[in-house]
C-alpha cells in the first residue's frame, strides 16, 4: 500500500473516526481526497499529520481534527450552495465539492486563489468557483447560502457574513473568546441568528477577523 494512501486511512481511524464523526459522505470524503497534494512540497511528509501547516506566511491548512469537526457540524446536504471563507488551501474546497451540490470558495490572497484552482482544475473538480476578496465581507452577490464554511478562526464580529444566510442556513467557525478558541455553529432561524459551542479546538485566525484593539485613554 502506498505511503500517502495508508496515512489517509490512519487519518481517518485515528483523527475522524475517534472525533465521534461518523457519516460517511465525511468520512469518504476526506478519505479520497490527497491531502499532500494542497501544501508545499517541502512538507507533504506531514500532510496528515496533527498540525495546521502553513502554505503561505500566516495562512494553514487546518488540522484534520478541527477541519472534520466544523464538517460535521456543518451537515452539509448534497443539494445545499457552500460559501467558503478563506479557501485559498483548495483542500477544503476539494472536499467540500464532495459533500454539496455546489461551492463558491473566497479568498483574500490572489496568489493562493491561483494555486488552488489550478489544482483544482488539475484533479477535474468543476463544481467550484474561485473568488477573489476581502474574507470579512463575504460575497453577498450570490447570497444566500446554505452553509457559510470558515476555513479558520475569528476574533470579531460576523454578523455580516450571518446575513448572507438563507432561513435555516449554517455557518461554522472557530471562534476565539480570549485564548480559547471553540468551534461554533450558527443557525439563521427568520430574522434570528443564534449560536451554540460544539467543541473546543484552535486555528488559526484568518485575514480581517482579527479582534480590533480598543481605544485606552490615559
Amino acid at each position: 500500500m502506498p505511503k500517502s494512501e495508508l496515512a489517509r486511512r490512519n487519518m481517518v481511524d485515528c483523527q475522524i473516526r475517534p472525533a465521534d464523526v461518523t457519516d460517511p459522505r465525511i468520512i469518504s470524503a476526506m478519505g479520497s481526497v490527497l491531502r499532500e497534494l494542497f501544501v508545499p512540497e517541502d512538507k507533504r511528509s506531514t500532510a496528515y499529520g496533527e498540525g495546521h501547516i502553513e502554505i503561505a506566511p500566516h495562512r494553514y491548512l487546518l488540522d484534520p481534527l478541527t477541519f472534520c469537526v466544523l464538517l460535521k457540524a456543518a451537515e452539509i446536504k448534497s443539494e445545499e450552495v457552500v460559501l467558503i471563507i478563506g479557501g485559498g488551501d483548495g483542500y477544503s474546497g476539494a472536499v467540500i465539492s464532495r459533500l454539496a451540490d455546489a461551492v463558491l470558495s473566497l479568498e483574500s490572497d490572489a496568489v493562493l486563489a491561483a494555486n488552488a484552482a489550478g489544482q483544482l482544475d488539475s484533479l477535474g473538480v468543476d463544481t467550484i468557483a474561485m473568488l477573489t476578496g476581502p474574507l470579512a465581507s463575504g460575497y453577498s452577490k450570490q447570497a444566500p447560502y446554505d452553509v457559510i464554511f470558515v476555513n479558520g478562526a475569528v476574533a470579531c464580529n460576523i454578523s455580516t457574513l450571518t446575513g448572507q444566510l438563507r432561513d435555516g442556513g449554517r455557518l461554522v467557525c472557530v471562534e476565539y473568546e480570549g485564548s480559547v478558541g471553540r468551534v461554533i455553529l450558527y443557525r439563521r432561524d427568520g430574522n434570528s441568528v443564534a449560536g451554540r459551542p460544539v467543541r473546543d479546538l484552535g486555528a488559526p485566525i484568518l485575514p480581517g477577523f482579527e479582534k480590533t484593539p480598543s481605544f485606552q485613554f490615559d
